[in-house]
C-alpha cells in the first residue's frame, strides 16, 4: 500500500485537546467560587472580612495548615505555603485537564471538590475566630 493510500485511511478528524484559554476558564471558577460566601456573607465589612477577603489568592491551598509542620510557622510561612500548594494545585490540574474533555473535566471535579473542602475549613475557622 503507497502512503498516499495510507494518508486517507486516516480519521478526517482528530479529537484537539482543550484550549489553554478554555482550561483555564473552566479551572479558575472551581478553584475560587467555593470561596464566594466571603463577599456575599451578610454582615458588617469588618477588618475581619477583609483579612479572608485578602487572603483569597492563597485559601485553596489551605490544607496545609493541617500538616503539623505548619503548625507552628509564622503567618508568613503559612502563607506561603497556602500560596505555593494553591499554585501546584491549579498547575496539576491544568496538565490533566489540557489532555483531553474526559480529563478536564476528571481536573474540574478534583479542583472543585478540594477547592469546596478548603472553603468548608475556611467558613468554619471564619466563624469560630
Amino acid at each position: 500500500m503507497s502512503k498516499r493510500s495510507q494518508f486517507f485511511l486516516l480519521p478526517l478528524s482528530e479529537p484537539r485537546p482543550p484550549s489553554v484559554l478554555g482550561v483555564l476558564l473552566v479551572l479558575l471558577p472551581a478553584l475560587y467560587a467555593p470561596f464566594l460566601w466571603i463577599p456575599l456573607q451578610e454582615g458588617a465589612w469588618d477588618p475581619k472580612r477583609w483579612f479572608w477577603l485578602k487572603s483569597l489568592p492563597a485559601l485553596p491551598g489551605l490544607f496545609v495548615q493541617s500538616i503539623a509542620v505548619f503548625a507552628d510557622a509564622t503567618p508568613t510561612v503559612s502563607y506561603s505555603a497556602m500560596g505555593a500548594a494553591t499554585f501546584l494545585l491549579l498547575v496539576f490540574a491544568y496538565l490533566i485537564g489540557r489532555q483531553s474533555r474526559g480529563a478536564l473535566i476528571f481536573a474540574f471535579l478534583c479542583v472543585l471538590g478540594t477547592s469546596g473542602w478548603n472553603s468548608w475549613l475556611a467558613y468554619q475557622s471564619f466563624n469560630n475566630l
